[in-house]
This record gives structure tokens, sequence and C-alpha cells, in this order.
């Protein structure tokens, strides 16, 4: 079952197949993320009776130890545990992130899996205070919307002529989706309803249509409002929404 193959219905990051310590065969995923210092973030895939097994390896600990954190003291190990079972990712014993995952919602858990490593990642930037790094707001959002439906046509980067013959890229296509993922601002809210209105008023989008994402994981009230203006001309959802689990 755990090829490559199996992966693109994941993720559409890059994998490989590696052997565990007991010979066994493990699928390893890379993502664009890095953690607070600089290490790529890595998933680890394994069959774990009639579930699969979505593990960090021990990586993620090991690399903040490397940069001074102890993070076995007690208040810190703690908190780590807590940042990570918001997102439904476990910390064992050993210092692996660890979950579960059925076949069928594996994508989603996979998703989960990233938010908890990089909230991880962003605990210890306040705890080394090191400054904010600007999200890859899409980045994040990509496995989440995979998730929704692995077997959907996916695209980044897609390219839609308006009405104007103005040729627009949006962050990502998602069956007949095009979607931007935005903060809530007055001015990336301006920006996605010239594209959108543009895009709809015009015969080359080819069935496609505009989704905009909003973050509202920060500032819900503001995201709020940029969602209301942003739907008197296109549909937009909080962020929020693609972390709820699938039915």
């Amino acid at each position: 079952m755990l090829t490559c193959s199996w992966a693109a219905s994941l993720t559409r990051y890059d994998s490989r197949m590696v052997q565990g310590l007991d010979g066994s065969a493990v699928l390893e995923i890379g993502t664009p993320f890095a953690l607070v210092d600089g290490s790529a973030v890595v998933l680890y895939v394994v069959e774990h009776g009639s579930h699969l097994l979505i593990s960090d390896n021990g990586d993620t600990l090991m690399h903040l130890e490397g940069m001074g954190l102890d993070v076995w003291q007690s208040a810190r190990h703690r908190a780590i545990r807590e940042r990570a079972q918001h997102h439904g990712v476990t910390l064992d014993t050993a210092g692996d992130f660890r979950c579960l995952a059925q076949p069928e919602q594996a994508a989603f858990v996979f998703a989960k899996a990233v938010s908890g490593l990089l909230a991880i990642s962003d605990w210890a930037a306040e705890q080394l205070r090191m400054p904010n790094v600007e999200r890859d707001l899409p980045a994040e959002a990509e496995p989440y919307i995979i998730a929704r439906n692995p077997d959907l046509a996916f695209e980044r980067r897609k390219v839609v002529r308006g009405a104007s013959r103005t040729e627009y890229r949006f962050d990502l296509r998602h069956g007949s989706d095009l979607i931007d993922v935005i903060a809530p601002s007055a001015q990336a809210t301006g920006g996605v309803m010239r594209k959108a209105s543009d895009v709809l008023n015009g015969p080359f989008a080819e069935g496609l249509s505009p989704l905009i994402i909003v973050d509202d994981r920060t500032d819900e009230t503001k995201a709020r409002q940029e969602i209301s203006i942003i739907g008197a001309v296109t549909r937009a959802m909080p962020f929020s929404r693609l972390m709820q689990p699938l039915h």
C-alpha cells in the first residue's frame, strides 16, 4: 500500500521509500516547510495494523535541542505536548510526534501533523525570542485542500485570463476551484476582489471559479469582516474551516 504513487493521493509533496530500522517499508515525505533552525519538516508514514502511523521520527525535538532548548524541562515539555495535542498530534516518551490515521482519513491527518509541527516551531521561536517569519499561507492550506478530495485535479500557481484579458495567477487550483489564501487585510481583500471579478466576468475560466480562503487563526473578527466583503463578489471561507474534521 505504501508507495510514492499512493502518496500522491495524500499530498503532492516529494516522497521516497526508505527502510526502517526493523526492515519495514517507510514512506518519507518532504514538505516545503522548515523548523525554526531552518531544517526541513519531514514526516514518515508506516503501516500500523489497520491504521497508518504518521511521525516525525523524533527529528523536531532533536533539532530544538541542538539550538539549546531544554525540551525535557517539565514546564516546556508540557507546553510542547499541549500545543501538539491542539492539532491532534501526540508526543510519545521517546520524543516522537505522531498520530494514527485510518487510510481513508490519511490526507487530513497528514495535514494536521504538518500544522502540529509548525505550531511547535512557532513555540520554539517564541522561546528563543526570534522575529516572526512571514507564513506561507498557500503552502499551509494545501494539504487540507487536497484532503477535501484527493482525487480532484490539483495545480499550483494556476494562471487564468480575466475579461480584461489580464492574466491572473491563483495560488492553487483544486477541481473547479481557483483558490487564493490571504491574510485578513484590506489590501489583500482589494486585490482578490478585483481578480475574482475580472475572471468571473470573462469567458476564459472554463468552468473554474474563485474561492478565497482568509486566515482567521490569529484575528477571527478581522477575518470575518474581510470574508463578508469578499462574499459580495465571490465565495470566501475561513482557514479554520479547512482544519475541521472531515465527515
